[in-house]
């Protein structure tokens, strides 16, 4: 094993250790996976719907474009008749 497998197993080892000694210790590891896995989701969600994001810009400008062209069509042929 090289010295990064070494330490990671050594941390992996002792954090086990702490869990079999005290089950606050894995209720904490459990809760702070799980704010882990909220924070990644809040940072994706910023990052997607951020109004300054020049590609969903982009993205809901073209998709608003189509649907007033559609609308316009609609428009155009309801008064022909």
């Amino acid at each position: 094993m090289n010295q990064f497998n070494s330490t990671i197993f050594i941390i992996f080892a002792v954090i086990l250790y702490m869990m079999a000694v005290d089950s606050n210790v894995s209720v904490y590891i459990v809760l702070q996976t799980k704010l882990l896995k909220i924070n990644l989701s809040r940072f994706i969600w910023m990052l997607v719907n951020h109004p300054n994001n020049f590609i969903t810009t982009w993205v809901n400008n073209r998709k608003y474009d189509k649907i007033a062209k559609d609308f316009l069509k609609e428009y155009n042929s309801n008064g022909d008749v």
